[in-house]
């Protein structure tokens, strides 16, 4: 469960993040070059992952892509198709599916969950794919955006 309350927290730091980079963007933009991803899971490709890469060189610029049925997302930093930051990134993907919003059992069981103060209870979710891929200590995955080239980067997740 702690692991889930960890995912649900980094995707919420990455999506405010994300959400800053709208309107007129920073006026120091690093430069990006196209990136696209394909993940694949037992042979498969995986939809509807979320792929995050993070910088290690300099600002950490987050960029991000969702997968699209067959595996593929084209990542974005700062507007739609750009790609991600030149340099080496650590990379996280996450797969999840809501098995229920919150408690739906009654406030005198032992099974029941209170919401947060002031706030609606949390979805809980299910991992679809190994949790150690949407965590930066325990990916393990890398990637190495390059001027030169096309960037396909292929990620063969593994159990």
């Amino acid at each position: 469960m702690a692991t889930v309350s960890r995912l649900l927290s980094l995707l919420f730091v990455l999506s405010v993040i994300a959400g800053c980079g709208g309107g007129g963007g920073p006026t120091n933009r690093q430069p990006t070059k196209p990136v696209t991803v394909t993940v694949t899971y037992k042979g498969q490709p995986v939809g509807d992952a979320l792929v995050t890469f993070i910088n290690q060189e300099g600002e950490a610029v987050p960029a991000y892509g969702k997968t699209d049925a067959q595996g593929v997302a084209k990542m974005k930093t700062y507007v739609e198709g750009d790609g991600a930051v030149l340099g080496q990134h650590k990379v996280t993907i996450t797969k999840v599916e809501s098995v229920g919003g919150g408690s739906t059992v009654s406030q005198d069981s032992k099974d029941y969950v209170p919401p947060p103060e002031g706030g609606t209870p949390v979805p809980k979710t299910k991992s679809l794919i190994p949790e150690k891929y949407g965590l930066l200590g325990t990916s393990g995955l890398t990637a190495d955006v390059k001027k030169d080239g096309k960037n396909e980067i292929p990620f063969d997740l593994k159990d």
